[in-house]
């Protein structure tokens, strides 16, 4: 059976607050104090550990699966993204950790800091234009359910839901003019909106930017 992926999601947004982890240790560890006083150079950033030494400067998303491991920071209001692949004996430590291991996270980063970084994304360039979300306008909440977009939550006062797609978030307004919807604990948001059209799009920050699948 396919093991279910684990997604960190540290203090990115409101909806997302979470307390991040302690200080590394190891290599990143000795140089976190030092590297945390510097100016952030993605050039300079080589591995995992060179990245995780910045981390009390910003918010911070992270995520694996069995194949990835994804980390996200913000720095001066720009994100960055890195994902590298697990090598198996890597993969396999991981998920060796118990959940409730109290020293979990430490040894996650243990784990993982001396992984190089292929490639650091600065998810800000990334960033889609308003001219870009308006063309979402008159498509159906199928159309986006089958484009990969999902829901984080949803008012049905305002008709709009808070969903993802890629690694931002996005306020989503649907046109309706029937009865009021009534929220029910078996309320199915993707049968109610399937067939409503969207009315607005705004970008509305980084969403579930580390998940690595």
């Amino acid at each position: 059976m396919k093991r279910k992926l684990v997604l960190l999601i540290m203090v990115l947004a409101a909806a997302f607050m979470i307390t991040a982890c302690g200080q590394e240790s190891g290599e990143s560890g000795s140089e976190g104090t030092e590297a945390g006083s510097k100016a952030f150079d993605p050039a300079q950033v080589k591995t995992l550990g060179d990245l995780f030494a910045f981390e009390n400067d910003g918010e911070h998303q992270e995520g694996f699966s069995e194949e990835k491991y994804v980390y996200v920071l913000e720095q001066d209001g720009v994100y960055y993204r890195a994902a590298v692949d697990l090598p198996e004996d890597v993969s396999e430590a991981l998920w060796a950790i118990e959940f409730d291991d109290e020293d979990r996270d430490q040894k996650v980063r243990d784990l993982v800091s001396p992984l190089e970084i292929k490639n650091l994304e600065n998810l800000n360039e990334q960033i889609p234009s308003q001219e870009e979300l308006d063309k979402l306008v008159g498509k159906t909440g199928q159309d986006l359910f089958d484009d990969g977009w999902s829901q984080n939550g949803y008012d049905l006062e305002e008709m709009q839901a808070w969903m993802n797609h890629g690694p931002f978030a996005y306020i989503v307004k649907f046109e309706y003019d029937g009865e009021p919807m009534v929220n029910t604990d078996d309320f199915d948001f993707e049968k109610e909106f399937k067939d409503l059209k969207v009315k607005s799009v705004e970008y509305d920050g980084i969403g579930d930017a580390a998940n690595p699948e």
